[in-house]
């Protein structure tokens, strides 16, 4: 079994060398175009674009187990909606695939639109949400990731599928993914207390455990 693990916004694949070593020599994690090592392809891709890219680097002839947090997250139930006969097994943690904005974000956006010709830069900038006043470069695949909501797709996952979440994550809250358990039709939910959105590292032992029972139950099916 192969295992390939695609990181978050932000990030790249050295935090997840510890559990990449854990797993064997067959698992990897992939730096995403503009992130860590990996050179940026073009500056407007959205979910798709890397997706198409993560499929180009499955090997074909072997089982292949994805795992992706957060924007990570988002490109792996992308690629497994896409190909489903790609993957033997699917590993979504934090991943915030449903475009579910709060009241007050709504709000911002709403004031936003409305204002915006008028606005100075400066002011304008008070509306971005941190991740995005930080994107730099990356500014035009946060706009296109950010709303992207694949309701839709979800429901073409029909390989297993292990969803694990902290309970404290203020990121991508636990009704994110409540509704994904429903979407995704051979899912199952994993919550673990006390960690926040990157419980990959707040409880790494306990997050290792249940991917290892998983891979291991796909092993014997």
């Amino acid at each position: 079994m192969k295992i390939i693990i695609l990181h978050g916004w932000g990030h790249n694949r050295e935090l997840w060398k510890n559990l990449a070593t854990k797993f064997g020599k067959n698992a990897k994690a992939l730096d995403l175009p503009g992130f860590g090592d990996e050179p940026l392809v073009k500056d407007d891709w959205g979910i798709p674009e890397y997706a198409d890219w993560v499929i180009r680097r499955i090997d074909k002839k072997k089982d292949t187990v994805l795992i992706g947090h957060s924007f990570g997250g988002r490109i792996a139930a992308e690629v497994a909606s896409k190909n489903p006969k790609l993957l033997k097994g699917l590993v979504l943690t934090g991943a915030p695939c449903l475009y579910r904005p709060s009241t007050l974000v709504k709000a911002k956006i709403k004031i936003y639109k409305l204002l915006k010709v008028f606005m100075p830069k400066g002011i304008k900038v008070l509306f971005y949400s941190e991740d995005l006043k930080r994107a730099g470069k990356l500014e035009k695949i946060f706009r296109n990731i950010i709303t992207y909501d694949q309701s839709t797709s979800l429901k073409k996952i029909i390989i297993p599928t292990l969803l694990i979440w902290g309970e404290n994550d203020d990121q991508v809250p636990l009704h994110i993914a409540y509704e994904m358990e429903k979407l995704i039709p051979n899912s199952q939910l994993k919550i673990i207390e006390n960690a926040g959105h990157n419980v990959f590292l707040d409880k790494s032992d306990l997050f290792f455990g249940y991917v290892k029972n998983f891979i291991n139950n796909l092993s014997d099916s």
